[in-house]
C-alpha cells in the first residue's frame, strides 16, 4: 500500500475568492463549507478533495507514479 501525503492546510476561501461555485469535475455546487483542491498535473480547476482524488488516479496515474517514485526515499517531517 501507498499512502499519498497532501499538504495539511486549511485556507478558508469564499467562493469569490476560488472564482467558482461548482466542482469542476462533478459539476455539483460547492456546498456552506467544502474541502476542494486542485489537480497537480493539469488546469481543470478547483474540486471537491474526493474527486480530485479519483480524477488524478484516472487520469494522471503514470505522473502520479513517476512522482512517488521521485519522493520514495525523502525523509519524512517531523509530523508525518
Amino acid at each position: 500500500m501507498t499512502l499519498l501525503w497532501r499538504d495539511s492546510w486549511l485556507k478558508p476561501l469564499t467562493d469569490g475568492d476560488v472564482g467558482t461555485e461548482t466542482c469542476a469535475s462533478c459539476k455539483k455546487e460547492f456546498g456552506k463549507v467544502e474541502f476542494v483542491t486542485s489537480c497537480d498535473f493539469c488546469d481543470i480547476g478547483v474540486m471537491h478533495d474526493q474527486c480530485a482524488n479519483k480524477h488524478i488516479l484516472q487520469k494522471h496515474r503514470k505522473e502520479l507514479e513517476s512522482k512517488m517514485s521521485s519522493h520514495k526515499d525523502k525523509p519524512l517531517h517531523d509530523y508525518q
